[in-house]
């Protein structure tokens, strides 16, 4: 049966929720043109993403240069006390780019945009396979519009080269999402990508194979019987098994104690008490991910939110069938978005895993609304190619109008809050301790300091947990990933040992907007202005979002459309001025 209808039905038709499977079309656009469309994408975002969240860089960058090159920031998470962070899943990554680092010509940061670019790169396949399956099981058009509505995406380009479990869950949910697509199912490989996606990545991401696995107990067991669905399940969970005894395995020898990490990020996070937990770090109101959704998905948003009340008017007005998969492809977003909306703390990272179902949701919105047009014109005696191509331009029009927002977006983002990482691509000789103060959550890691370079604290007006140092070692012998570190806590206490004081900074980051005062007394100077003090290397523009209208931050328009109304201070790389002996 069609995955969608060919013309309106006529209305003796019942409309229904058909459970078989669609026969396999062709997809409009081959593979490897697909592929290559989603890793120039991907290539794009690696190059220029910002990194928004310093959870990135301290629980992942970091370890991960701790790993490769001996020094890095450690996290109370890494501490063997708590183990809420995987060594697995950091090793692997740093394993990936072990290679390059033998390269003389290769420094550090190409080395962050290596890895980036492997991200990315795996990010374009499951992508791509994601593409191939809907494109066959549900239907051509389905597939080109989710390549459409993926692609120029602000969502998708932060999320797709990001360091992050939850991007890595991600890529491995799309491979799973497609495998259960496919006929027959290999729920073998399919579980497999999923325990992948939840075990060496983000443990609630599991939550997204519900409804498929579901749809194929139905399936399955009305035409095989459930004696032989209950054995061909039992027999699949061989492979998720093995990649749980990986998982606990290499972790638990890197920790030098048993431990299930993903366990332990459920029990922290879930059960971790009013004392701690991660609404320790903030909490957001229940209206978060709808704003946030849609500034970075914009009217593909609104789309996705409304997919479901699309298929209720396909099945009431068109009299139109639908199939099993159509309507069980549409329910992870919706789950997804309400678990996390339950949460009082919410972070943009935390919907990464949904992304692609968003944009699938999006998809078949789009798709139904054609076939609206179609309906219309048959309604209105209007002929049927004409009735769809005027469908088709519409749908046209939006998405046009939808990808301008977007990279609308990207562009502000991108030209707003890239300098902290920019002020490093210079060539410079910076050695000694680099310190930070109030812009302690931006520093984009330790891959974008020289060798002789350490990044060091002072005190600021924050008043949390900031990460320590790992114990540094020139052995091929990581002792850091088992040793109990001092001072670590999982309650956000401020620790003062993780401070120095500023006489031996030898260089200092830090940033200036005029028009704001200092901050919290003497805590936070603007060191920038301290030309006694301290010389400036490198300085870049930083948009100072408190004094720029939000849709100035929001959005980036040309100036022969809107007048500029961005406010800039300055992002710099000081360095401590020698005193002279008298």
């Amino acid at each position: 049966m069609s995955s969608r209808s060919q013309g309106p039905l006529t209305a003796a038709a019942a409309p229904k929720i058909n459970s078989l499977r669609v026969i396999e079309k062709e997809p409009l656009i081959p593979y490897h043109i697909v592929l290559s469309i989603f890793f120039s994408a991907g290539l794009i975002s690696a190059t220029f993403a910002t990194i928004p969240d310093c959870d990135e860089v301290f629980n992942y960058w970091e370890p991960t240069h701790y790993l490769s090159y001996g020094d890095g920031l450690q996290t109370w998470e890494y501490s063997p006390v708590y183990a809420i962070r995987s060594w697995l899943y950091v090793g692997v990554h740093s394993l990936v780019t072990l290679p390059f680092s033998f390269v003389p010509s290769i420094d550090k940061s190409h080395i962050f945009l290596i890895l980036r670019t492997i991200l990315a790169g795996t990010a374009s396949v499951s992508q791509t396979e994601l593409y191939d399956t809907l494109s066959r099981s549900i239907s051509p058009g389905v597939g080109l519009l989710f390549v459409l509505i993926s692609v120029p995406s602000a969502g998708m380009f932060q999320a797709v080269p990001a360091y992050l479990p939850s991007s890595f869950a991600m890529y491995f949910v799309m491979f799973g999402m497609a495998e259960f697509l496919k006929t027959p199912v290999s729920l073998s490989k399919a579980l497999t990508y999923f325990s992948v996606a939840g075990l060496l990545g983000w443990p609630f991401s599991l939550a997204l194979v519900v409804p498929q696995l579901l749809l194929w107990v139905f399936e399955e067991g009305k035409a095989r019987g459930v004696i032989s669905m209950v054995q061909r399940m039992i027999w699949s969970i061989a492979s998720p098994l093995v990649v749980l005894a990986v998982v606990i395995g290499v972790d638990s020898l890197a920790y030098r104690k048993l431990v299930f990490v993903p366990l332990n990020i459920v029990l922290y996070n879930v059960f971790g008490g009013s004392e701690r937990g991660p609404d320790l770090y903030g909490t957001e109101p229940w209206w978060y991910y709808f704003a946030n959704l849609s500034l970075n998905f914009n009217i593909m948003a609104a789309a996705a939110f409304a997919s479901i009340l699309l298929l209720v008017i396909t099945l009431a007005i068109l009299q139109t069938s639908v199939t099993g998969q159509q309507f069980v492809l549409l329910l992870p977003f919706y789950i997804w978005l309400g678990i996390f909306s339950l949460q009082p703390h919410k972070e943009e990272r935390f919907m990464f895993p949904a992304y692609p179902a968003l944009c699938i949701n999006a998809a078949m919105s789009m798709n139904w609304v054609k076939d609206f047009a179609l309906f219309a014109g048959s309604k209105l005696k209007v002929q049927s190619k004409v009735a769809s191509a005027l469908g088709t331009t519409l749908v046209a029009v939006v998405l046009v109008i939808s990808a301008l927002i977007s990279t609308s977006r990207t562009i502000a983002i991108t030209t707003a809050y890239s300098a902290p990482k920019n002020i490093y691509r210079v060539d410079q000789n910076i050695s000694g301790n680099v310190c930070f103060g109030k812009e302690w959550y931006r520093f984009p890691s330790s891959y974008f300091l020289p060798a002789g370079a350490r990044p060091r604290f002072i005190k600021s007006a924050f008043a949390g947990l900031l990460p320590g140092a790992f114990a540094e070692t020139n052995t091929p012998f990581r002792d850091g990933t088992w040793k109990v570190p001092e001072n670590m806590n999982d309650l956000n206490q401020e620790d003062y040992s993780k401070y120095i004081p500023i006489e031996s900074c030898d260089y200092l980051v830090d940033s200036y907007f005029s028009g704001r005062g200092e901050h919290a007394g003497s805590l936070e100077p603007n060191y920038i202005l301290e030309s006694e003090n301290w010389d400036r290397v490198t300085c870049h523009r930083f948009l100072d979002a408190a004094q720029t209208p939000f849709l100035s931050r929001a959005l980036w328009l040309p100036s022969v459309v809107y007048r500029d109304q961005r406010v800039w201070g300055e992002y710099c790389i000081l360095k401590k001025k020698q005193k002279r002996e008298a």
